[in-house]
Protein backbone atom coordinates (compact mmCIF):
# COMPACT_ATOMS: atom_id res chain seq x y z
CA UNK A 1 0.00 0.00 0.00
CA UNK A 2 1.79 3.35 -0.98
CA UNK A 3 2.62 5.76 1.50
CA UNK A 4 -0.15 8.38 2.28
CA UNK A 5 1.44 11.63 0.69
CA UNK A 6 -0.15 14.29 2.92
CA UNK A 7 1.65 11.83 6.39
CA UNK A 8 4.84 11.66 3.88
CA UNK A 9 4.62 15.45 3.80
CA UNK A 10 4.84 15.82 7.68
CA UNK A 11 7.10 13.54 8.03
CA UNK A 12 9.74 14.53 5.42
CA UNK A 13 12.10 16.75 8.27
CA UNK A 14 12.65 12.82 9.81
CA UNK A 15 11.90 10.38 7.10
CA UNK A 16 15.78 10.98 6.36
CA UNK A 17 18.59 12.05 8.54
CA UNK A 18 21.54 13.10 6.62
CA UNK A 19 24.68 12.74 8.80
CA UNK A 20 28.25 13.11 8.72
CA UNK A 21 31.14 10.80 9.96
CA UNK A 22 35.12 10.31 10.44
CA UNK A 23 34.77 7.91 6.88
CA UNK A 24 34.75 9.89 3.57
CA UNK A 25 31.35 8.89 3.47
CA UNK A 26 27.60 10.38 4.02
CA UNK A 27 24.99 7.65 5.08
CA UNK A 28 21.27 8.18 5.72
CA UNK A 29 18.99 6.70 8.52
CA UNK A 30 15.98 6.09 6.45
CA UNK A 31 12.35 5.69 8.24
CA UNK A 32 10.54 2.13 6.60
CA UNK A 33 7.30 2.33 4.83
CA UNK A 34 5.55 0.43 2.83
CA UNK A 35 6.97 1.38 -0.30
CA UNK A 36 10.85 -0.73 1.41
CA UNK A 37 8.46 -3.97 2.13
CA UNK A 38 10.75 -5.24 -0.75
CA UNK A 39 13.74 -4.82 1.72
CA UNK A 40 12.81 -6.86 4.81
CA UNK A 41 14.69 -10.00 3.25
CA UNK A 42 17.65 -8.08 3.57
CA UNK A 43 17.13 -7.17 7.26
CA UNK A 44 16.48 -10.79 7.89
CA UNK A 45 20.05 -11.58 6.46
CA UNK A 46 21.54 -8.84 8.44
CA UNK A 47 19.75 -10.41 11.54
CA UNK A 48 20.86 -13.87 10.91
CA UNK A 49 24.55 -12.46 10.16
CA UNK A 50 24.49 -10.65 13.34
CA UNK A 51 23.84 -13.83 15.11
CA UNK A 52 25.74 -16.01 13.55
CA UNK A 53 29.32 -13.68 13.32
CA UNK A 54 28.93 -12.21 16.66
CA UNK A 55 26.13 -14.74 18.38
CA UNK A 56 24.20 -11.79 19.53
CA UNK A 57 21.47 -12.56 21.57
CA UNK A 58 18.90 -11.57 18.96
CA UNK A 59 15.08 -13.44 19.55
CA UNK A 60 16.40 -16.63 17.44
CA UNK A 61 19.17 -19.54 17.79
CA UNK A 62 20.25 -21.76 15.41
CA UNK A 63 19.31 -23.38 13.23
CA UNK A 64 18.53 -20.27 11.36
CA UNK A 65 16.03 -20.11 9.33
CA UNK A 66 15.66 -16.85 6.88
CA UNK A 67 12.06 -17.70 5.96
CA UNK A 68 11.12 -17.98 9.44
CA UNK A 69 13.07 -14.52 10.55
CA UNK A 70 12.08 -12.93 6.80
CA UNK A 71 8.21 -13.54 8.47
CA UNK A 72 9.05 -12.28 11.92
CA UNK A 73 9.98 -8.75 10.31
CA UNK A 74 7.35 -8.84 8.46
CA UNK A 75 5.25 -9.03 11.28
CA UNK A 76 6.93 -5.95 12.54
CA UNK A 77 6.39 -4.11 9.58
CA UNK A 78 2.73 -4.89 10.20
CA UNK A 79 3.26 -2.76 13.58
CA UNK A 80 4.42 -0.01 11.62
CA UNK A 81 1.17 0.40 9.86
CA UNK A 82 -0.53 0.15 13.01
CA UNK A 83 1.45 2.70 14.75
CA UNK A 84 3.42 1.01 17.45
CA UNK A 85 6.89 1.08 16.23
CA UNK A 86 9.25 2.43 13.68
CA UNK A 87 11.92 0.92 11.90
CA UNK A 88 14.87 2.26 10.56
CA UNK A 89 17.45 1.37 8.00
CA UNK A 90 20.52 2.65 6.09
CA UNK A 91 21.92 1.78 2.65
CA UNK A 92 25.42 1.35 0.91
CA UNK A 93 26.50 4.51 -0.08
CA UNK A 94 26.25 4.26 -4.17
CA UNK A 95 24.49 1.07 -3.82
CA UNK A 96 20.74 1.79 -4.01
CA UNK A 97 18.69 -0.34 -2.24
CA UNK A 98 21.18 -2.32 -0.51
CA UNK A 99 20.85 -2.23 3.68
CA UNK A 100 23.66 -2.29 5.29
CA UNK A 101 21.92 -1.60 9.28
CA UNK A 102 18.89 -1.42 10.89
CA UNK A 103 17.39 -0.73 14.18
CA UNK A 104 13.70 -0.34 15.58
CA UNK A 105 11.73 2.08 18.17
CA UNK A 106 9.19 0.71 19.89
CA UNK A 107 6.04 2.62 21.48
CA UNK A 108 4.48 1.30 24.03
CA UNK A 109 1.13 2.36 24.00
CA UNK A 110 0.87 3.30 28.11
CA UNK A 111 -0.67 5.97 29.30
CA UNK A 112 1.44 6.47 32.10
CA UNK A 113 4.12 6.60 29.99
CA UNK A 114 3.32 8.12 26.37
CA UNK A 115 6.81 9.40 26.69
CA UNK A 116 8.59 6.32 26.85
CA UNK A 117 10.21 4.59 23.96
CA UNK A 118 12.38 1.34 23.32
CA UNK A 119 15.50 0.51 20.97
CA UNK A 120 15.23 -2.78 19.50
CA UNK A 121 17.50 -4.62 17.23
CA UNK A 122 20.09 -2.28 16.48
CA UNK A 123 21.71 -4.65 13.77
CA UNK A 124 24.99 -3.92 11.66
CA UNK A 125 25.88 -5.78 8.82
CA UNK A 126 29.54 -7.53 9.72
CA UNK A 127 30.90 -6.00 6.53
CA UNK A 128 29.93 -2.33 7.72
CA UNK A 129 30.97 -2.87 11.44
CA UNK A 130 33.22 0.68 12.71
CA UNK A 131 31.91 3.07 9.66
CA UNK A 132 29.34 4.82 11.65
CA UNK A 133 26.21 2.91 10.58
CA UNK A 134 25.29 2.23 14.28
CA UNK A 135 25.36 6.01 15.16
CA UNK A 136 23.43 7.12 11.98
CA UNK A 137 20.98 4.79 12.74
CA UNK A 138 20.71 5.98 16.19
CA UNK A 139 20.58 9.48 15.53
CA UNK A 140 17.91 9.12 13.25
CA UNK A 141 15.95 6.85 15.15
CA UNK A 142 16.42 9.79 18.41
CA UNK A 143 15.24 12.20 15.81
CA UNK A 144 12.25 10.22 14.93
CA UNK A 145 11.45 9.58 18.84
CA UNK A 146 11.71 13.37 19.76
CA UNK A 147 9.11 14.01 16.97
CA UNK A 148 6.69 11.07 17.89
CA UNK A 149 7.27 13.05 21.98
CA UNK A 150 9.37 9.14 23.11
CA UNK A 151 11.89 11.26 25.28
CA UNK A 152 12.98 8.36 27.48
CA UNK A 153 14.38 5.83 25.46
CA UNK A 154 15.25 2.39 26.82
CA UNK A 155 17.26 -0.21 25.83
CA UNK A 156 19.04 -3.49 27.44
CA UNK A 157 22.11 -5.71 25.49
CA UNK A 158 24.25 -7.73 26.23
CA UNK A 159 26.39 -7.98 29.01
CA UNK A 160 30.14 -7.69 28.04
CA UNK A 161 29.29 -7.20 24.63
CA UNK A 162 30.74 -4.43 22.46
CA UNK A 163 27.32 -3.01 22.61
CA UNK A 164 27.71 -2.31 26.00
CA UNK A 165 30.79 0.38 25.49
CA UNK A 166 28.94 1.62 22.05
CA UNK A 167 25.76 3.05 24.07
CA UNK A 168 27.21 5.19 26.74
CA UNK A 169 29.34 7.16 24.17
CA UNK A 170 25.75 8.28 22.69
CA UNK A 171 24.69 9.44 25.92
CA UNK A 172 23.26 6.24 27.32
CA UNK A 173 23.40 5.57 31.09
CA UNK A 174 23.36 2.22 32.87
CA UNK A 175 20.64 1.11 35.13
CA UNK A 176 22.38 1.12 38.01
CA UNK A 177 19.53 1.52 40.64
CA UNK A 178 17.32 -1.24 41.19
CA UNK A 179 18.22 -3.90 38.67
CA UNK A 180 20.99 -2.84 35.77
CA UNK A 181 22.37 -6.12 35.36
CA UNK A 182 19.98 -8.90 35.20
CA UNK A 183 21.38 -12.15 35.41
CA UNK A 184 20.68 -14.85 33.09
CA UNK A 185 18.69 -13.14 30.95
CA UNK A 186 18.91 -14.48 27.63
CA UNK A 187 20.25 -18.02 25.71
CA UNK A 188 23.36 -17.86 23.90
CA UNK A 189 23.26 -18.57 20.02
CA UNK A 190 26.91 -19.78 20.67
CA UNK A 191 26.77 -22.33 23.23
CA UNK A 192 23.40 -21.92 24.59
CA UNK A 193 24.61 -20.83 28.01
CA UNK A 194 22.71 -18.11 29.53
CA UNK A 195 23.93 -15.10 29.64
CA UNK A 196 23.40 -12.01 31.57
CA UNK A 197 21.50 -8.18 30.19
CA UNK A 198 22.54 -4.45 31.29
CA UNK A 199 20.09 -2.12 30.92
CA UNK A 200 20.62 1.38 29.58
CA UNK A 201 18.41 4.84 29.38
CA UNK A 202 18.87 7.93 27.52
CA UNK A 203 16.64 11.40 28.44
CA UNK A 204 16.31 13.32 25.02
CA UNK A 205 14.61 16.15 26.72
CA UNK A 206 17.91 17.11 28.93
CA UNK A 207 20.55 16.08 26.60
CA UNK A 208 21.97 17.20 23.12
CA UNK A 209 21.18 15.31 19.59
CA UNK A 210 23.92 13.05 18.55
Amino acid sequence: MPCNPHVAKTRAHVDRVLIRTEEPMELQAIVYDSSYSDLLAQYASIHIACIAHDHTIATFVPPLSHAKIHTWWQDRANEVISGFREILFVLAPDEPRIVIGVVMLSKPQAETGPFRGMVEKLLVSPKWRKKGVGKALMKGLEDIARAKGKTLLMLDTETGSPAEEFYPALGYAKVVFQVGIIPYFGISPKDGTLKSETFFYKDLSSSNPL
